[in-house]
């Protein structure tokens, strides 16, 4: 159930959420460092800005980790409310609600394995094996090119991982969950695979039910103007610049990954 707009906004002003009832949403388990479990546990950039956003909003969220195939699945047919991380390709504005504020920019990279000496060129997407996470949207263009040879696995270590023992040619994946896995998995990921090309630059959402329009709506703009709010107050420069320092030191030293908590 929704407030009404007096309601909502005598709410906003006593510090209470707007929504009577809880917030859940799901969030991928295998895209850290921005969503997924790290030593068992939920953690990620984007896992802090969700909580965050909303939190300046007073709203707590239920987070439901599963793999984002059935995490996106699960929204189309309305039996979670959202789901991220989530690019605003063409293909999921038609299938999901958006908000408007992206969580983040991601970049996504083209992959090969260190002894390639062959300057990447797009004529290779025709005639070399890509492997990629099934169930991911990279670009319009390269997901609907059924002349690409795609590899489906399940994570982004896995693609990493045949790049490096030469089973693909070349993996895709954005630059801080491919920075993350190379460091953290030597041992899966050896010899560590190389940047050659960037395939795309793009915004990360959260994905919303269009069977569940109005409280999916009023959730998208509730994220909205949370994030607002954390980009003015310095909350999301504090959760972006700790993750920062996490992935260049605090890995190594072997800290805990960071962790936003509401004050």
């Amino acid at each position: 159930m929704l407030l009404s707009p007096i309601d909502s906004a005598k709410a906003e002003q006593s510090g209470q959420c707007p929504m009577h009832e809880e917030i859940v949403l799901a969030a991928e388990d295998a895209f850290f460092p921005y969503s997924g479990l790290h030593e068992g546990e939920l953690r990620g950039f984007a896992v802090d800005l969700v909580t965050a956003a909303l939190s300046a909003k007073h709203c707590d969220v239920t987070l439901h980790v599963m793999p984002y195939n059935r995490c996106i699945r699960e929204v189309a047919q309305g039996r979670q409310l959202g789901c991220f991380d989530t690019t605003g390709s063409d293909e999921n504005r038609r299938n999901f609600i958006f908000h408007q504020t992206p969580l983040f920019f991601g970049k996504i990279l083209v992959y090969s394995h260190p002894d390639n000496t062959a300057k990447f060129h797009p004529d290779f997407l025709k005639d070399k094996t890509f492997s990629v996470v099934r169930g991911y949207t990279y670009t319009d263009a390269f997901d609907a090119d059924e002349t690409i040879s795609k590899v489906e696995v399940d994570s982004d270590l896995q693609t990493l991982a045949l790049v490096a023992k030469r089973r693909t040619d070349y993996a895709v994946a954005y630059e801080k969950v491919a920075d993350f896995h190379i460091s953290n998995s030597q041992d899966l990921i050896s010899p560590a695979p190389k940047a050659v090309h960037e395939l795309a630059r793009f915004g990360l959402f959260v994905s919303f039910s269009k069977l569940t329009p109005e409280r999916s709506s009023a959730v998208a703009a509730l994220l909205d103007e949370g994030l607002h709010a954390i980009q003015e107050n310095g909350t999301y420069d504090d959760i972006d610049a700790a993750w920062d320092e996490w992935l260049k030191h605090g890995l190594k030293d072997g800290r805990p990954a960071p962790h936003w908590k509401s004050r």
